[in-house]
């Protein structure tokens, strides 16, 4: 579990941290940012980084689609987050993101992508299904704020 700048990430699946193009502070880093960019106060997140396999499972078992996605996004229910928070200042619960690190890889090539904005790309995509969006304009339009966000982080490392 690694926290500071607002965000508290559980990360499963650390051995394959490797896969990606992005170590698992930068992981923490640019996700943390992201939430900053969308005025987000603290926050608690899980990620779970998987190969396809695993993805494919999870994606019959609770989207029913057959193959592997690139993310799929578990929002906390709302109940639970509230039932959950303390008095006084308060971190919210997004939810859990489940990452293919197969994906990441595949896709970036497919689409000519850098490997490392691709990944804050699915991330940022992610994010914005934990925040309540779905597909559209809105959604379009905070997943861009929140990786160019990433992205003037990383530059600047």
């Amino acid at each position: 579990m690694t926290s500071g700048g607002g965000l508290t990430l559980r990360l499963a699946g650390a051995g394959l941290c490797w896969r990606l193009p992005l170590c698992r502070e930068e992981l923490r880093q640019a996700l943390a940012v992201m939430l900053e960019a969308v005025d987000g106060g603290p926050a608690e997140l899980d990620l779970v980084l998987v190969r396809d396999a695993a993805m494919a499972a999870c994606n019959a078992r609770y989207m029913g689609c057959p193959g592997p996605t690139n993310v799929l996004s578990f929002p906390l229910e709302e109940e639970l987050a509230e039932a959950s928070a303390p008095d006084g200042p308060q971190t919210f619960q997004l939810g859990s993101l489940v990452l293919s690190v197969d994906a990441v890889r595949r896709e970036a090539g497919l689409y000519g992508q850098d490997p490392r904005e691709h990944c804050l790309r699915l991330l940022a995509h992610g994010l914005g299904h934990l925040a309540g969006y779905d597909h559209g304009p809105e959604m379009d339009t905070l997943c861009a704020a929140m990786l160019e966000a990433a992205q003037r982080w990383l530059n600047a490392q």
